[in-house]
């Protein structure tokens, strides 16, 4: 009997480890039936039985924790104390400290851990010894004591390596990566979370959940917010299948954290509220406190808070000081001190906002933002400059964001301090200069586009994958055109993709930025150019303009911004159903034709008849808002056959002006499938003398990437594909497979001058954070001054036309957008572009 029990032991205990609770707990309570446990007659201390039966118990202890009832999992803990062996003593010492933690009571697992140390250091076994300091690493992690943390996980890593246990080696690695994550080092924690899914993939496929759940916490921490709630959602699924409701429900709270910092605040109570109930069910006071700090976060941000509201709020600080927790309590007492300001009771909002906690890594950050965005509030509220907070926090930010490699991820941070811009640019509109209005609107657009773009996609390693996800790409292809299943293709290729993008995520950055441009700077590079630059943004709903060029700096007042993006949706709607590959009846393309005219006319009307005297007859830059980004400008009455470009920012056109361009040989390249892109590329390639020239069916990206490096212009006329949802992999289509966006990064010296003739990869997708991203934003980011690109289908047959006429004035002298203005004039419904300068 009491080998059969122990063996029952020995494998639930393996479940455990895998992370199958409810299994586990199935073979532990068959243990148990089989020992006959009897929790009124417990086994006579001392005895074999009594000492497998303890064993037991503190194991089942565990999962009744993980099922999400942690005081059954103590109960069962007090039974065991009166015959537990005293060898064994430091297993339930070591097995409540573990509960208590997880049960939202650190600083009294702390205790009990260190009452297990010396006992599990005598007795043993030696692998709880080690479990020991892994588990103690995550309580520290949670009271924010990192350094502590970091050395429990390492000792933790190195005793079990010596015990030859890889499994949980890895898992000592998996809390070391996160607390790597909180001390801020994003790039190196998700370089281990990569190691560390491979790992479990081999031994424990149960656990790669929680890697997922890992990288949905990084992806957090540098304001990537939809694609975090999408991680998460996919891991609570996983895990409360496995039967762990007690980590299903903490990434619930952090699933509704994401969805708040990311406004949609129609489905986020919702999972907050989820959350709270889930942790109060489960004892776990202290994250139920922080989920419903975070419902109250909502009503803040939403402005549906009460009249007591910060009073609810210092209540719940309250509470959870009292438990000895630290987790985002600043954060919570700065959002009592921002409520306090709002009401009027400024005196006390001065006091907290006075109590400074200084500490590394993304927390803390966050947390000195948040006291910025309070502190300028304060200002205001007082009736002083709120402009040094504000400038200090995104200086903070610009710091932080220059730690990233990868371009996903310096954008996403621009999210992170969308509060503190916003307020900025709201103040300087109500109370600046022009001048100051250019200044602020600038800190909140393109901030990427400042720092120079790490080359990871020619490292080896990179080059490879590439080169893999083009074969899978192909293969896709070729099995959707033979009319057969595809699914373990597509699979395929999104495995592939995902590998690469987390591989360029583990970069570090560069650690430099680009410097800042004055407005001082920016009107007179306009003024010498005859050139307005027209920069658009947003405050309390309506569309502002900054305009510089002309008779000094001026601040214009627009039409609501609700009413223009929904113009700028029903113009792409109206291109994209005139670029369909077959000639509409006549009758309908009248009718999307005069439904674009009327659009165009009212944006007009909008936008630019309230500027069109300062603008006059000048060439024209815009900068506009990013929901905006996909307006056809050409198509506006005014601007038909008027020399225009569109940039990310007024910097970032200020930086394309300057910068010295590329001198080699054009590229004309094509790719398959096009009706006439043999007669565009011949005829273009003829016009530059030497230039390279690549036709469809020796169309190899791996050719086109090398020829665009250096060249003075390129002219790709190959279909693409801008995808919104992994925009770094928006592609061009060759014949032996795809360019994608992600590899322009890695070119050492990008053409100076880019024209995509067949595709809509004019269209980016705008980030959380007011970024931009997609095949021509990455070409401006590699260092391209100018992109001539599309924002919808094109004709194969209207794109040839045009790009021929364009590469002639072009080769004659003309500028993109003098080329682009003078060939587009009497087509009044092409969806081209020249973006950049």
């Amino acid at each position: 009997m009491l080998h059969r029990a122990w063996r029952l032991f020995s494998r639930g205990h393996r479940l455990q480890g895998r992370w199958q609770i409810a299994d586990a707990a199935e073979v532990f309570d068959q243990a148990l039936r089989l020992l006959q446990w009897d929790s009124e007659n417990p086994p006579d201390p001392g005895t074999a039985r009594a000492r497998l039966t303890a064993r037991i118990l503190i194991s089942r202890a565990l999962t009744w924790t993980y099922s999400g009832d942690a005081p059954a999992g103590l109960a069962l803990l007090d039974q065991v104390d009166q015959f537990v062996d005293d060898r064994d003593r430091g297993l339930l010492l070591h097995q409540r400290a573990i509960i208590l933690h997880q049960n939202g009571r650190p600083i009294d697992a702390l205790s009990y851990f260190d009452l297990a140390e010396p006992i599990l250091a005598e007795h043993g076994p030696d692998w709880t010894y080690a479990a020991l300091f892994l588990n103690r690493a995550g309580t520290l992690r949670d009271l924010g004591e990192l350094g502590k943390g970091l050395d429990n996980a390492r000792r933790a890593r190195e005793l079990f390596a010596k015990l030859g246990r890889r499994l949980n080696q890895v898992k000592a690695q998996h809390v070391e990566a996160l607390l790597l994550l909180d001390l801020g080092e994003v790039a190196k924690a998700l370089a281990e979370f990569e190691e560390i899914r491979v790992e479990y993939r081999e031994h424990a496929p149960e656990l790669e959940a929680l890697v997922q759940g890992s990288n949905a916490e990084a992806l957090l921490s540098v304001g990537m917010y939809r694609q975090a709630a999408e991680h998460w959602t996919e891991v609570i699924a996983t895990l409360r299948l496995s039967g762990d409701h007690r980590a299903a429900a903490l990434y619930e709270y952090w699933r509704a954290v994401a969805g708040f910092e990311d406004n949609r605040f129609q489905q986020t109570p919702d999972w907050a509220q989820r959350a709270m109930n889930s942790l109060y069910e489960q004892g776990n006071e202290p994250m139920a406190f922080l989920a419903r700090l975070l419902i109250l976060q909502g009503q803040f941000d939403s402005r549906s808070e009460g009249p007591d509201f910060a009073d609810k709020v210092s209540r719940l600080c309250d509470a959870l000081e009292q438990r000895g927790w630290t987790m985002r309590l600043s954060q919570a007492r700065i959002l009592a001190a921002r409520a306090r300001i709002r009401t009027g009771d400024l005196e006390a909002a001065a006091a907290t906002l006075d109590d400074e906690q200084r500490g590394t890594g993304f927390e803390a950050m966050a947390e000195d933002l948040a006291r910025h965005l309070a502190k300028a509030e304060l200002a205001i509220a007082l009736g002083n400059d709120p402009m040094p907070e504000l400038q200090a926090g995104l200086d903070q930010l610009d710091e932080y964001r220059m730690a990233f490699g990868s371009v996903e991820f310096q954008a996403g941070v621009s999210a992170l301090g969308v509060q503190l811009s916003s307020k900025g640019l709201t103040h300087t509109t109500n109370n600046g200069s022009p001048a100051d209005m250019l200044q602020w609107a600038e800190r909140s657009r393109a901030q990427a586009l400042r720092i120079p773009p790490v080359k990871s996609s020619a490292d080896p390693d990179a080059r490879e994958a590439l080169g893999r996800l083009r074969q899978a790409r192909q293969e896709l292809w070729d099995l959707q055109v033979e009319g057969k299943d595809a699914t373990e293709a597509l699979v395929r290729v999104h495995e592939l993709e995902d590998a690469i993008r987390n591989y360029d995520r583990t970069k570090p950055g560069p650690g430099q930025q680009a410097e800042r441009i004055t407005p001082e700077d920016i009107q007179e590079l306009a003024e010498a150019r005859e050139t307005v630059l027209v920069s658009l943004y947003e405050v309390g709903g309506d569309l502002r303009v900054i305009l510089a060029g002309g008779d000094g700096l001026k601040h214009v007042r627009l039409m609501p911004l609700d009413a223009a993006a929904e113009l700028e949706r029903r113009m792409g709607a109206d291109l994209d159903a005139l670029g369909k590959p077959f000639r509409l009846p006549p009758r309908l393309q009248t009718s999307v034709e005069g439904s674009l005219r009327r659009n165009a006319t009212a944006l007009a009307e909008g936008i630019w008849d309230p500027i069109a005297d300062y603008v006059g007859d000048r060439q024209v830059v815009i900068v506009p808002h990013s929901r905006l980004a996909w307006v056809p400008w050409s198509l506006l009455p005014q601007l038909r056959g008027r020399p225009m470009t569109v940039s990310p920012s007024a910097e970032a056109w200020w930086r394309a002006v300057h910068r010295e361009r590329a001198t080699g040989p054009a590229l004309v390249a094509a790719g398959p499938a096009l009706s006439r892109a043999g007669g565009e590329i011949e005829t273009i390639a003829g016009l530059y003398p030497g230039a390279n020239l690549i036709t469809a069916d020796a169309s190899d990206p791996e050719l086109v990437l090398k020829a665009l490096d250096g060249a003075s212009v390129a002219h790709i006329a190959a279909h693409g594909h801008h995808e919104p949802d992994n925009v770094l992999f928006s592609r061009l289509d060759f014949g032996l497979g795809p360019l994608n966006a992600y590899e322009l990064l890695g070119l050492d010296q990008p053409p100076g001058h880019v024209v995509l003739s067949s595709c809509d990869l004019g269209r980016s997708t705008v980030a959380v954070g007011n970024e931009t991203l997609g095949f021509t934003a990455a070409l401006l980011h590699a260092g391209t001054s100018t992109v001539v690109s599309s924002l919808g289908r094109v004709p194969d047959d209207m794109a040839a036309e045009m790009m021929i006429e364009y590469h002639q004035r072009c080769a004659a002298g003309a500028s993109p957008a003098e080329a682009l203005a003078a060939v587009g004039e009497h087509r009044p419904w092409h969806p081209f572009v020249a973006f950049g300068a």
